[in-house]
């Protein structure tokens, strides 16, 4: 199965960025990704993993994701997710492969995939039919139900019963007019960085309560402090309405003005990412983030460290405020879902509204 995962992750990979060689960034990310998934036997997760949203999208569906598996580039070259962790210059949203693996790339990895009501009950069955090829024992654990959404969780394990992966299979409600408008249009959305309309498209995101649950009040004032003129921005909104923060200070920050938004600390990757370009090594920058996005806040020894490489008092004060933050990859998959269905009401507002008055509850 690994061979399998290799030629398809390297034949896209070429496709996208060009023959031999790939550029060295790029080819870095693959080995190092295509080590860990050597080294934990992680190619049965990765394939299937593909096969279910293959059989989603053989059923005319999209297949959405929640949490961390969209820090994985081979997870993205393979067609499991639609997220590119790679370095902005690369059309991606600069995601580390530690929020996936872990520091040491051998976690057990958790991956829940997004899927539409209608086909729920047949692929949360065909993932079971997965199971019984590959000789897994069908764990515990029927389908449950909580407010409307359905969960249906199974483990991926060895032989000597080491659990590789947990596959959480969730319903999702933007993905069936999703297809609908589809059909009706025979179009589709750009999905690679796709800027053109944001702030139109994100009105109707709001208009639309997409956001669900979300005050609205703390919405509208977060973006009166931000332009919403890139698909960037969109994530990193996103980022900042579910950060649980324990005082005003991020908003007090936009209120300022002066700081390039892509400092403010909007999802857990991106205190990883910032510390190491501050020179932070690696290791050192996970463990703070992992701190950091756990509620625990900063140990002196850690205040210590990021003054010495100059992160400002505020960056700080932050870290030491934040009770918990999604992965950056989780945000870009519900952004990506909502901006598709959005797109269509701002190009196609007929069907889309005949669709809507139908399916939207």
């Amino acid at each position: 199965m690994f061979d399998e995962v290799k030629v398809h992750a390297l034949s896209k990979a070429h496709l996208l960025y060009g023959a031999n060689p790939l550029p060295k960034e790029i080819q870095e990310r693959l080995d190092l990704e295509l080590d860990a998934i050597l080294s934990n036997e992680w190619a049965i997760v990765y394939v299937i993993t593909r096969k279910l949203v293959d059989r989603s999208r053989k059923y005319g569906y999209l297949t959405g994701f929640r949490g961390c598996i969209g820090s994985s580039f081979i997870a993205f070259l393979i067609g499991i997710t639609q997220c590119n962790p790679l370095p902005e210059k690369y059309h991606g949203f600069n995601i580390p492969f530690e929020t996936f693996a872990g520091v040491d790339f051998n976690e057990s990895l958790d991956i829940t995939l997004n899927v539409a009501d209608d086909i729920y009950k047949n692929i949360c069955e065909y993932l079971d039919e997965l199971l019984e090829e590959e000789g897994i024992d069908k764990n515990s654990g029927d389908i449950k139900e909580s407010n409307g959404i359905y969960s249906f969780k199974r483990s991926i394990t060895t032989k000597e019963e080491k659990t590789l992966a947990n596959i959480n299979i969730v319903s999702h409600r933007l993905l069936m007019p999703l297809k609908e408008i589809h059909q009706l249009t025979k179009d589709s959305p750009r999905l690679i960085r796709p800027d053109e309309d944001v702030r139109e498209i994100f009105d109707l995101i709001i208009k639309e309560e997409f956001y669900g649950h979300i005050n609205l009040e703390r919405v509208l004032d977060i973006i009166s402090k931000i332009k919403i003129d890139t698909f960037e921005k969109l994530v990193i909104l996103q980022g900042l309405l579910y950060a649980t923060v324990t005082d005003n200070c991020i908003e007090e920050i936009l209120e300022k003005g002066t700081l390039d938004l892509s400092q403010i600390i909007s999802h857990r990757d991106d205190i990883m990412v910032f510390l190491m370009q501050k020179g932070i090594d690696r290791v050192t920058a996970y463990h703070i983030m992992e701190s950091v996005r756990k509620g625990k806040g900063t140990t002196k020894e850690m205040d210590d460290i990021m003054r010495e490489k100059n992160v400002p008092d505020w960056y700080i004060k932050i870290c030491n405020h934040i009770d918990y933050l999604f992965p950056k990859a989780h945000n870009v998959g519900y952004a990506i879902l909502e901006y598709q269905l959005a797109w269509y009401g701002i190009h196609y507002p007929e069907e889309y509204a005949k669709v809507m008055e139908k399916c939207w509850v």
